[in-house]
This record gives C-alpha cells, sequence and structure tokens, in this order.
C-alpha cells in the first residue's frame, strides 16, 4: 500500500457516472466501463506464514478502500450509532482500554477462532459476516448512498449492496492490518542493534524453558489462535471454551491473544483484570491458580508460576515492549479515510 491512494474517489466517480449515464448524447449505445479492480499485495516479513486468500475475495486497492470506509463508518450500524473502530482504536493497536474485553484487530488474517470464547470459528470472511449480520444487524438500505454505490462499483462491478459484499469488503481491509515492523522484526533481520541489553534478555527468557511463552505465543505471530486455561481461577466450571465446546476439559480455556503490541492493548486477560504488563508478568511469577483443565504447558501449576526474580520480570517487559510496531499504530493506509 506504500506509496499508493488506496482509491481515487474521482475516478470511481467517473466510472459510477459512465454507468449510469448508460447511452451517449449522440444516440450510440455505450458499453458500461469494464470491471478491473487493482490487485493488492499484502507484504509479508520473513517467517509470517502464507497468507490465504479465498478464490472468490482477491484482496485489490478498490476491496480494500471500500472495507476501510465501511471499518470507520456508522452506517453500518442500524441506527448510525457505531463503527467498528469505535471499539478498535488504530493507536491502541485496533483494540481500546475503555471496552471491555475488546480483542485487537491485528494479523487476523491468520485467525480461525475468534472471540475470546472462541464462539465463532470460520474463515476471515465468515467471520465478518457474523460481524455485519448478527453484531451489527446491518441494514444495506443504510448503505444505499452515492459515495458506497460508487466504492461497491469498484470493488465488485455494481452498484448492488448486500451484507455479504460488505462484509468481504471489510474482509479485505482487515487482511492489511498486519503488524510486521517491531524492533524484535529488525533484531530477527539482522539489525542486532535494535534490542537493548535489557530487551536482548527478556527475549532469551521468553523462548526458553525457563520463561515457557513461547509455547502459547508461537511463531512470528505470537499466538498458537488456540485456548488455554493458564491459571487465571480456581472454579472454571462451564466457563471459557468449556462453555461454547460442552467439554469440560476446556473449562476456563480463553483464546491466546497475540503478544504483538502488546503494549499498547491494555488491559489485559478476557476479562481486563490486569491493568499493567508488569500485573501480567507477577501474574505468570507467582499467581498462577490450580485448576483440574490447568493447561500443562504452564509451570509450577501447585507453586504459583514461574518465581521469576526481579531482573527477570523487568527483563521479560521491556522484551514484550520491544513488540511494538510504531508504523502499525501511524499508517495513514490504516487509519480513517
Amino acid at each position: 500500500m506504500n506509496g499508493r491512494a488506496l482509491f481515487t474517489l474521482p475516478v470511481v466517480a467517473a466510472a459510477f457516472g459512465a454507468l449510469a449515464l448508460g447511452a451517449g448524447g449522440c444516440g450510440v449505445d455505450e458499453a458500461p466501463p469494464s470491471h478491473s479492480p487493482e490487485p493488492l499485495e499484502v507484504r509479508l516479513p520473513r517467517g509470517f506464514p502464507p497468507l490465504i486468500v479465498p478464490d472468490d475475495n482477491a484482496t485489490t486497492y478498490e476491496g480494500v478502500a471500500l472495507g476501510r470506509q465501511l471499518y470507520y463508518d456508522s452506517r453500518l450500524s442500524p441506527d448510525g450509532s457505531r463503527a467498528c473502530a469505535d471499539c478498535h482504536l488504530q493507536d491502541h493497536a485496533f483494540s481500546n482500554p475503555d471496552v471491555e474485553g475488546v480483542l485487537a484487530h491485528i494479523n487476523l488474517a491468520w485467525s480461525r477462532n475468534f472471540l475470546w470464547d472462541g464462539r465463532f470459528e470460520g474463515t476471515l470472511e465468515e467471520a465478518m459476516i457474523m460481524e455485519v449480520e448478527e453484531f451489527f444487524g446491518t441494514d444495506v438500505e443504510r448503505l444505499k448512498e452515492p459515495d458506497l454505490e460508487e466504492m461497491f462499483f469498484a470493488a465488485f462491478g455494481s452498484t448492488e449492496i448486500t451484507t455479504e459484499r460488505a462484509a468481504y469488503a471489510l474482509a479485505q481491509f482487515q487482511r492489511t492490518l498486519v503488524s510486521r515492523d517491531s524492533p524484535f522484526d529488525s533484531y530477527t533481520a539482522g539489525d542486532e542493534s535494535a534490542l537493548s541489553e535489557a530487551e536482548f534478555r527478556g527475549m532469551e527468557l521468553f523462548y526458553s524453558e525457563r520463561g515457557e511463552c513461547f509455547h502459547c505465543h508461537a511463531t512470528a505471530l505470537f499466538t498458537d489462535n488456540l485456548f488455554h486455561n493458564i491459571g487465571l481461577d480456581a472454579e472454571v466450571t462451564g466457563t471459557g471454551y468449556g462453555a461454547v465446546s460442552g467439554q469440560a476439559r476446556n473449562d476456563g480455556a480463553f483464546k491466546t491473544p497475540t503478544l504483538r503490541n502488546i503494549a499498547m492493548t491494555a488491559p489485559y486477560m478476557h476479562d481486563d483484570r490486569f491493568a499493567t504488563l508488569e500485573e501480567v508478568v507477577d501474574f505468570y511469577s507467582e499467581g498462577i491458580v490450580y485448576s483440574d483443565t490447568i493447561d500443562s504447558l504452564i509451570p509450577n501449576v501447585h507453586g504459583g508460576g514461574l518465581q521469576l526474580t526481579t531482573q527477570e520480570r523487568s527483563d521479560l517487559v521491556a522484551f514484550l515492549g520491544a513488540l511494538t510496531d510504531p508504523e502499525f499504530l501511524t499508517n495513514t493506509d490504516l487509519a480513517r479515510p
């Protein structure tokens, strides 16, 4: 997306106008303009999994532009009271400190499980259909405005507006919400000066059997996109993924959030119980609570956790800060149109 506007409204408007006029002034029928949206390739860093894009929703500049507009547009809600961006603020890595339980919109293109308790499973397109039709209850009549009709035409080749098309456009925009340019990424790309000494020590701890963090916060995405009972509570019956799956072994398990931009997405956990990363690290160090379904990856479950030193806690917090991607937080291609 760098260096190119996501869409140019005058060009889109001109194409729409030509379609609407149909015949020319000389009385000779003119063919409608051809529909050929321009493919957009999402840049991925080394180590990221391949981006899976369905055949029926290729990523294009025009589709992303429409999805971006809809993401920030309160017309998506029946009464015009809210937009996706109200709960997902770019400067908070598309989370919101004032809305309980908001998961950040970061690298969702690789997700199959959505929401903290996993009550929705499917493709990104299917998740966006759920958002449009169930969460927002979008009334497509509200979207039938000239500006949006122009953009739907540019993205899909006609001015027909459906909830599925709106969802597909949102999915295209979501595929561009890729966080990839943190100091950690610079370090892994070969810049050894990108991490401070404390951040480097924290990274070593993160990836060690002493820290154990890397098991759940795996791969370059810093999440395994699975569910774990990490020892938040002793009583977990019928909570988390267990309430969704109906299987007791999943009680108390919640989705592993990505740690990318984690310093920007406070408060933490599914119920926002921790206000700071220091509190989170303290919990893993000595606050683990045993229950029958606690994940086997959690260390020292009967002794409270990792029992980290003061230095280790400080270093781990420093490393988590090195996962912040400033470009993701300020990229104008992702901001309100």
